[in-house]
């Protein structure tokens, strides 16, 4: 269970402090404003004193940049390990070299159509490192320096917050971080690659309330199975009682060459030949075709100004004889929106508490009901002859993680020569990275259940049995640090297949919030319209990007809680 010191974080006594976490919580959401903003200049966030807890910590689509004196090199598949950091060294290649030497402490100008490259460059500085072949092995004590690639806008603010995460905190990962200060919601999934636990992604979102207790699966890329073994974690990591009903792992079986994503149903989808869209066109009418044709996170965020909701038109060129499209979509919930469901819950305060109690005898039914008038889930709809016609509404799959999504589109009602999908949600709701469609007919394929050899909780007892069916017996997960390790045995590969394998859980979850004094209840009777929490999230966004003194800004923030 040691391994497990690494991933859950244990925050110190400063960070308890309500007005130090306001404060910082604020620092961290206007860094993040500039998101939504059209800037073309970027500073060097420079991150002293951080362990490589911070490297393993960034989104996998970074791309990294050594440096040893007046070297320079790009490492790729960047591994953290008990005593080093590993990686693959080639040639600084093109598309880096102008951002190789970017001057620190000021402003360096791109190209928007560069901003998926300029604005995910991470400089590591290092004394010294050993070279095998193509190799770099990177002792963790050679590590002098990480600079981060930000949009210049709150960029200063950003490196003030990490430069006193830095001296507080020490080995805190960014991550961590913002999770602690702004994050509200979702069990944590872990796989063990190698020697280390690495964070995948977070499961059943928005699964707050009982009766919203739903499926999910998650694809589980990059894993590095031992002799047919699989680990993996499910943590609580946050103020929240976590209930999981079930969790197992699907295996499908399909030709290699062929990529297979489940849909919310948990069917399988084979995809061979993924098209990029023709078209994607904002509710604002800006192009944005060239940034959803690969995964880059040069994402459209749904953040039209003055709008309360956006949406994104995507047109796909449809194969004569086709009756059945597949969309496929790179995307995550956004981190505003988290903080956003926060600020509606504290408009409850002294009453929060017995509200969620009440919520227990509330219908499915209507709860979604809720989400969907308010934005949450992203709504897909195709347009046919009868107008724009509802697909699917995909439930949120948290803010820390992009995942692979599949959405079948029955394709019969469509005459056209091209098929148009509508992907539309709330404010800033949602981000979406990469889309496009596959026309070719779905392969004969099943996907295998695998339940659990074992399920240890930190305390050394196997609860596997917890975790076995979908019934009434949960797995409970009542206080941050409470983590459950998981070992699944996969089942044999057939000759010239892959395997595709999926994390299937089922559950739900409860926040625990000490809100105190009288609740907003004229504020509280607008979430009751439909549309209002949209809204709220532009109004707010608003507010806090028209702030010109950020003083002042964290004063009114602390003084109305």
């Amino acid at each position: 269970m040691n391994d497990s010191k690494a991933t859950l974080s244990v925050f110190p006594k400063i960070f308890r402090n309500k007005f130090i976490q306001r404060c910082l919580s604020w620092l961290l959401l206007v860094s993040f404003l500039p998101l939504a903003l059209s800037c073309n200049y970027y500073r060097l966030k420079e991150e002293k004193d951080l362990t490589p807890d911070k490297v393993a910590s960034l989104p996998n689509y970074k791309r990294f940049i050594l440096h040893q004196d007046n070297n320079a090199w790009e490492i790729k598949n960047l591994a953290v390990k008990e005593t080093s950091m590993t990686g693959t060294l080639s040639t600084v290649p093109e598309d880096l070299l102008q951002y190789i030497d970017p001057r620190p402490g000021s402003a360096n100008r791109y190209k928007r159509v560069d901003q998926a490259v300029a604005l995910n460059v991470v400089h590591l500085y290092v004394n010294e490192f050993a070279e095998q072949g193509n190799q770099a092995i990177i002792p963790l004590s050679a590590l002098k320096r990480i600079d981060i690639a930000d949009k210049d806008t709150g960029a200063t603010v950003a490196s003030h917050v990490l430069g006193t995460i830095g001296i507080l905190a020490g080995t805190l990962a960014l991550i961590t971080v913002i999770v602690a200060l702004t994050k509200s919601s979702c069990p944590f999934v872990y796989v063990k690659n190698g020697s280390g636990y690495h964070f995948v992604g977070e499961t059943y979102g928005g699964a707050i309330f009982s009766p919203l207790e739903r499926d999910d699966y998650m694809p589980l890329t990059g894993l590095e199975p031992t002799d047919g073994k699989v680990q993996l974690k499910i943590t609580n990591e946050l103020k929240e009682r976590q209930y999981t009903n079930l969790a197992e792992l699907l295996v499908v079986q399909h030709p290699t060459g062929t990529q297979v994503l489940l849909d919310q149903k948990g069917r399988p989808h084979s995809l061979t030949q993924v098209l990029p869209p023709q078209k994607a066109i904002t509710s604002a009418g800006q192009d944005y075709t060239q940034f959803l044709q690969t995964r880059d996170s040069a994402a459209f965020s749904f953040n039209d100004a003055g709008a309360n909701s956006s949406y994104l038109d995507l047109q796909f060129p449809k194969p004569a004889g086709s009756s059945m499209g597949k969309l496929v979509l790179h995307a995550q919930n956004s981190l505003w929106l988290d903080y956003l469901y926060g600020e509606f819950m504290k408009q409850f305060k002294g009453i929060y508490n017995r509200w969620a109690e009440k919520q227990k005898d509330v219908p499915a039914a209507d709860l979604y009901k809720w989400q969907r008038e308010q934005g949450i889930p992203l709504l897909v709809q195709v347009k046919t002859s009868e107008g724009w016609q509802e697909v699917e509404r995909i439930q949120p799959v948290g803010p820390l993680a992009s995942r692979d999504l599949v959405v079948p589109i029955d394709l019969t009602k469509i005459n056209s020569p091209s098929v148009q999908v509508r992907l539309s949600c709330g404010f800033m709701f949602w981000e979406v990275d990469r889309a496009g469609m596959d026309f070719t007919p779905d392969e004969p394929l099943s996907a295998q259940k695998v339940s659990t050899a074992t399920a240890i909780e930190k305390s050394g007892q196997n609860v596997k049995h917890l975790l076995a069916a979908s019934d009434a017996q949960y797995l409970k997960q009542f206080s941050v640090g409470d983590a459950v390790e998981l070992t699944f045995h996969l089942p044999r590969k057939a000759k010239a297949q892959s395997q595709s394998i999926f994390l299937h859980t089922r559950g739900y979850y409860e926040h625990l919030r000490d809100y105190t004094g009288i609740p907003n209840l004229f504020t509280l009777r607008d979430f009751e319209k439909p549309g209002h929490f949209m809204q709220f999230s532009r109004q707010r966004y608003t507010q806090l990007a028209e702030a010109n003194n950020f003083h002042n800004l964290v004063t009114a923030y602390a003084s109305a809680q």
